[in-house]
């Protein structure tokens, strides 16, 4: 029988005394972290690069101006309201791992048939949205020609928000269950197919039309259905594996576990939404500061993304590994779990570091040979090595207490350290200080370093706090959703 316990969605106290994590168990941590966490860092580097083809082949458009800003301004409007959704997927993780931790198969299962509820309530909502708002952008001031061909691209990428979000459903379930090799091949290969579907659609080749920038939305439809098939009979195996058939029961709508799902994802939308509103304030207010700057201030922004995609992919790891010794009611699993993934992030992160701050020059000329844009760029690639070593600790350890059950703690050092500590800081230096964008990036340091230290004390307090505890509770109890 299926029940809501008392706690909250940030969970109650995990009430099992363990000792400290042992050298040997950590050794054995960091390798199991390794085998997750590496293949879904490659993989996220596999995504990032379908943005980075898409790019390249746009500019390569006759007007490729108008096309460009179409593109841009399509896909802020298009990611912004379809990752919330797909946010909203991420309590499928945390109760999938924690059932796979204490080896409840069919709990797995029934979990993976709700999400599929929040696919088909979630898919048309975020279609109609999109274009929605895309009819609006003439009212925003933007110039007929691209808002029209924003609306022609949207109109073909909205077709891609069908197969994404069963492909979120379905790679949140494997991930779960630590089946993260199609996945890091359907990540891997989505660069090619984009490529070789941009190069049909948006020129014209081997006989298909050429479609401008409508072809390259209908390309990342062809890929969002390849990274689809891919993960289909990835989840059939499992299941077979697991000795699990989805029965009509199971597929049925179940209030209860619905609303446990939402609980833990609609915080992650909701943090998401808010950090990308943080790139859209930084890159406004760069905008105040020239065009050369405004250059630079992306050329950083997007070597930074791509960068930051290893600590998000072993972030993965975290929230695994943490989420099925919870399952298991097993506190020094889950600490040995956080402790280890931060050190993996953290050394790649201290390399990554080292990397911004000896070659900041070569890495602004890699992106453009413009000298005043490479000159502007330099000083900010300093600031990526600070931002690299927060960020990366605030999302293992956000991502270790979502695989608890516990999003909101994440969401709310999110909101205070970005829009109480660091905009306001940015706007500060950048204007009044008159340190332009690198005092919006300095802002931005502030914001990253203190989230990650600040969740890092709430995460040590939130263990000798659940270590203290009464023995004889469960570590289930963490999150809002039990089983009996």
């Amino acid at each position: 029988m299926l029940s809501i316990s008392s706690s909250s969605a940030d969970g109650s106290a995990l009430l099992e005394n363990a000792p400290a994590v042992s050298a040997v168990s950590l050794r054995r941590e960091v390798a199991a972290c390794t085998r997750i966490g590496l293949p879904l860092a490659l993989g996220e580097l596999g995504w990032m690069s379908t943005y980075i083809v898409d790019a390249l082949m746009i500019g390569r458009l006759p007007h490729s101006a108008a096309a460009i800003a179409a593109s841009s301004l399509g896909n802020t409007i298009y990611y912004a309201i379809a990752f919330f959704a797909i946010y909203l997927l991420n309590g499928l993780e945390t109760y999938v791992s924690q059932a796979a931790g204490r080896n409840d198969k069919q709990e797995c299962v029934r979990m993976l048939a709700q999400s599929m509820w929040i696919v088909v309530l979630a898919t048309p909502l975020v279609m109609l949205l999109t274009l929605g708002f895309g009819t609006l952008l003439p009212r925003f001031g933007v110039s007929r020609d691209v808002a029209l061909i924003t609306q022609t691209y949207l109109r073909a990428l909205v077709w891609s928000t069908v197969p994404l979000m069963l492909y979120m459903a379905l790679r949140r379930f494997l991930q779960s269950i630590n089946r993260v090799g199609l996945i890091t091949a359907s990540l891997v290969t989505s660069g090619a197919v984009n490529l070789l579907f941009d190069w049909l659609l948006l020129y014209g080749h081997w006989h298909m039309p050429a479609m401008g920038l409508a072809g390259s939305g209908w390309a990342t439809v062809v890929v969002r259905f390849w990274m689809l098939l891919l993960l289909v009979p990835g989840v059939v195996f499992a299941l077979r594996q697991m000795h699990q058939r989805p029965r009509l029961a199971t597929l049925r709508p179940d209030a209860a576990r619905l609303r446990a799902l939402l609980q833990v994802g609609w915080p992650s939308g909701l943090e998401f939404s808010l950090e990308l509103g943080i790139s859209t304030f930084m890159s406004l207010l760069c905008a105040r500061l020239g065009t050369n700057l405004l250059a630079a201030h992306q050329v950083a922004l997007d070597l930074n993304a791509f960068v930051y995609m290893v600590p998000t992919g072993l972030s993965y790891a975290a929230m695994i590994r943490v989420g099925q010794a919870a399952g298991r009611n097993d506190l020094r699993g889950v600490r040995s779990a956080t402790k280890a993934t931060m050190l993996l992030a953290l050394g790649y992160g201290a390399i990554a570091a080292v990397a911004f701050l000896s070659f900041a020059h070569k890495l602004a000329s890699f992106y453009t040979t413009d000298n005043h844009v490479v000159a502007a760029a330099t000083p900010l690639f300093w600031l990526c090595s600070v931002l690299i070593l927060g960020d990366a600790a605030f999302v293992v350890q956000a991502s270790a207490l979502t695989g608890l059950g516990d999003t909101r703690t994440p969401l709310w050092v999110s909101v205070f350290c970005n829009w109480v500590l660091g905009m306001p800081a940015a706007y500060l230096l950048a204007f009044p200080l008159g340190y332009g964008a690198v005092g919006l990036w300095m802002g931005r340091a502030i914001a990253s370093v203190s989230s990650g230290l600040l969740l890092t004390v709430l995460w040590q307090h939130r263990m000798r706090s659940e270590a203290a505890a009464d023995a004889t509770h469960s570590i289930a109890l963490l999150s809002p959703l039990r089983v009996r």
